[in-house]
């Protein structure tokens, strides 16, 4: 199901599957930010999202297809 997400989100460019990979994820990052001072949690947050774009739209799918 991921895999597909991530090869969808690549090839066609999908923001939805984009977003729904972002959505599977906010249950571990809101778990993890916890961890975090709380002025602080907004900042780290908004980081994480940036770096799991940029890692959905560079991960290697050769092996997916």
């Amino acid at each position: 199901m991921l895999a597909e997400l991530l090869v969808q989100a690549q090839q066609h460019h999908d923001q939805g599957a984009t977003l729904h990979i972002l959505e599977s994820f906010t249950p571990k990052i809101k778990a993890s930010l916890r961890q975090v001072p709380a002025d602080h949690r907004e900042d780290l947050k908004q980081e994480l999202y940036v770096k799991m774009i940029e890692v959905i739209q560079t991960f290697d799918i050769s092996d997916l297809k």
